[in-house]
């Protein structure tokens, strides 16, 4: 009986960090993205910013999937994790270096 409420409880927790993941988490990716679009694509400033709201949808989707197809809920918080790094870094050169004109 109490086994069965521990592995209830594990198994709530798991679905909770989930949906955690899939909202705070692709919502911090995203947005993590669209600096990034900004950075890298060869477009002028509000073109591109213009790609990456239109886009955004499309990879929180994906993200939100991940997260619920991932083994655990580690995982799926490591994958983002994964992913958000490099685009961290993208978004840091780009607003260290950008011109501000």
């Amino acid at each position: 009986m109490v086994v069965t409420a521990v592995r209830d409880a594990a198994y709530r927790w798991g679905v909770a960090s989930r949906c955690a993941a899939a909202a705070l988490g692709g919502y911090a990716l995203v947005s993590l993205l669209h600096v990034a679009f900004m950075a890298v694509l060869p477009l002028e400033f509000y073109k591109s910013l213009l790609f990456a709201s239109q886009t955004g949808y499309l990879y929180w989707t994906g993200a939100i999937i991940w997260c619920f197809a991932a083994r655990s809920a580690a995982r799926a918080w490591l994958g983002l994790t994964l992913v958000a790094l490099p685009l961290a870094l993208i978004d840091a050169w780009y607003l260290l270096h950008r011109s501000v004109a």
